[in-house]
């Protein structure tokens, strides 16, 4: 065999070290490989310890850490262990809009924990180790649904004619519905998801929400949606009473309903399991669609002809509604769930003696001012009805004027009222006496605490002061506001002020007498906030991030 040239030889033991090169190069590349794939998977491992350790941890935010230890061991994850294992827990607050946690804050606002974990995962072929790390956010967004406030109609259906007048004047139409008509709206709830799935334009709640409607639509859209949820033991007289309410409203009333209920801060889901009392969305809705007009009030038996006449007026200055989210305040301290009652306006006028050309008249213009509650912390239990709910609520004062308050006192929203002298007292000409008074009444705070079942009837109340003794207060001012005629010439004060002060101490005695049936006909409390926890939906554990 001849013998290869030289150039030859060469050539192939330079392949021969390429080849052996390239040979080292892949068992490196397979090792590297390997020591990798372990990486991948104790990497996937710890993302499942994380993982179980914050949806365990969230479920009491208090002992976060320890659960989460405890979830990591069964997950055969000990800390510290053979491999320098670590796993903390931080608190904080998820925006559910935002998408973002952020850490610490105040203990009212947790509602979430990230929980990191790390590992040391030695390499199989390079030399070392390398840390590996894993971090899960949970979140758990426990809500409420809370009204507040009187509503203006008294949920008395013994009164049913009382409740045709008022409701008819809100509808702008005449009404006659029975007491069980009316009892079946009073037991009667209905979920916003129901609503949803009747309305073919809309998909979620907060489409719902903004949706420009009629009150006849709203309603008509209420008796639709409970046909089809199938609600057990449901009377047919509901439905048939809301299709005859929605059939009579006044096709001018409009609204939305995020004018009465606001669900900012409730994920889609949780809001749309939230229930409303029929009774509750029929009245605030027709409410808030008047709520730039005064009502003339059908006040019943008040009048006695010739002797006593008591007419009275009635406005809504703001919006009521109702609010469903978290409990706890945000980063600037407010709280996050809360809720608004409407401000009203009461406008009577009471006539002694008319027969006598009208001997005693009593103007007296009421503005009642706003209750309101927050959740400030809501407690999950199984069963759901042992679950508690604390809420704050507050009434705010009243304010009294004895006078003649301008025009547009009804209906102004943009200062207070103002009042001047009026005639109270005119015996045949001779004889006047006018007052102009101003008197502020306190309101009262205090903390709620409500468990199951969380429905229309579960109501407590926060007392302030009631309408007993009003005239008694009112009278203790005039003395010093009466101005007192005879036959055209002011007199002074002294006896004689002294002497009509004790002949008006009857009249503001019947006062007192009127008022407190008057509002509670109406469904008014002076200085008194009645808060409803009407719903609860206990969030379950989810991954955030």
């Amino acid at each position: 065999m001849r013998a290869l040239p030289r150039a030859a030889r060469a050539q192939r033991g330079a392949v021969s070290v390429m080849a052996a090169v390239a040979l080292t190069m892949v068992i490196g590349a397979a090792l590297l490989a390997v020591d990798l794939g372990s990486l991948f998977n104790t990497r996937r491992e710890l993302q499942t310890v994380a993982d179980t350790a914050a949806l365990s941890a969230v479920n009491n935010l208090a002992a976060a850490q320890a659960i989460a230890l405890d979830a990591a061991a069964l997950n055969q994850f000990p800390v510290p262990g053979a491999q320098q294992n670590t796993l903390g827990t931080v608190l904080g607050h998820y925006d559910v809009d935002a998408r973002e946690f952020t850490p610490g804050g105040s203990a009212a606002e947790y509602n979430a924990v990230q929980v990191t974990v790390t590992t040391q995962q030695p390499y199989f072929f390079m030399l070392g180790s390398r840390q590996v790390t894993a971090s899960a956010v949970a979140m758990r967004n426990d809500i409420a649904a809370l009204s507040v406030g009187t509503s203006l109609l008294d949920i008395d259906t013994e009164k049913s004619v009382l409740l045709n007048a008022l409701l008819g004047k809100l509808l702008n139409t005449s009404l006659n519905l029975s007491a069980i008509g009316y009892q079946g709206l009073v037991n009667t709830s209905i979920r916003l998801l129901d609503l949803v799935k009747v309305v073919g334009s809309v998909g979620t709640v907060e489409e719902l929400l903004k949706l420009d409607l009629t009150v006849g639509e709203l309603l008509e859209l209420s008796a639709r949606a409970l046909e089809r949820s199938s609600i057990l033991g449901l009377d047919a007289t509901v439905v048939q009473t809301l299709d005859l309410l929605a059939l009579r409203a006044d096709g001018n009333l409009n609204l939305k309903l995020s004018d009465l209920i606001n669900v900012d801060l409730a994920p889609g889901n949780q809001a749309a399991e939230a229930k409303i009392n029929l009774m509750q969305l029929v009245t605030l809705a027709a409410q808030v669609a008047n709520r730039e007009h005064f009502i003339d009030i059908p006040v019943l038996g008040i009048d006695l002809p010739g002797l006593v006449k008591l007419d009275a007026a009635l406005t809504m200055i703001e919006s009521p509604g109702i609010a469903i989210g978290p409990a706890g305040q945000d980063a600037s301290g407010n709280w996050r769930t809360s809720v608004h009652t409407a401000q009203w306006r009461l406008k009577l006028d009471l006539l002694v003696g008319e027969l006598l050309g009208g001997l005693v008249r009593l103007p007296l213009y009421l503005e009642i001012g706003a209750g309101e509650a927050w959740l400030k912390d809501i407690d999950c239990r199984y069963p759901r009805d042992a679950s508690i709910v604390q809420v704050g609520a507050a009434s705010s004062a009243v304010r009294a004027y004895v006078g003649n308050v301008n025009p547009d006192a009804m209906t102004n929203r943009s200062v207070a009222a103002t009042v001047t002298p009026a005639t109270i007292l005119n015996v045949l000409g001779l004889v006047k006496a006018t007052a102009r008074l101003q008197v502020d009444l306190p309101g009262a705070s205090g903390d709620l605490e409500f468990t199951g079942p969380f429905d229309g009837s579960n109501t407590q109340r926060i007392h302030g002061l009631t309408t007993a003794g009003l005239g008694e207060i009112l009278l203790s001012g005039m003395g010093a506001v009466l101005d007192v005629e005879l036959l055209g010439i002011k007199l002074g004060l002294g006896e004689v002020v002294e002497a009509l002060i004790t002949l008006l101490t009857p009249v503001f005695a019947l006062l007192d007498s009127l008022i407190a049936p008057v509002l509670s006909l109406l469904g008014i409390q002076i200085g008194i906030a009645d808060v409803t926890t009407f719903d609860l939906s206990c969030g379950a554990p989810q991954l955030v991030r």
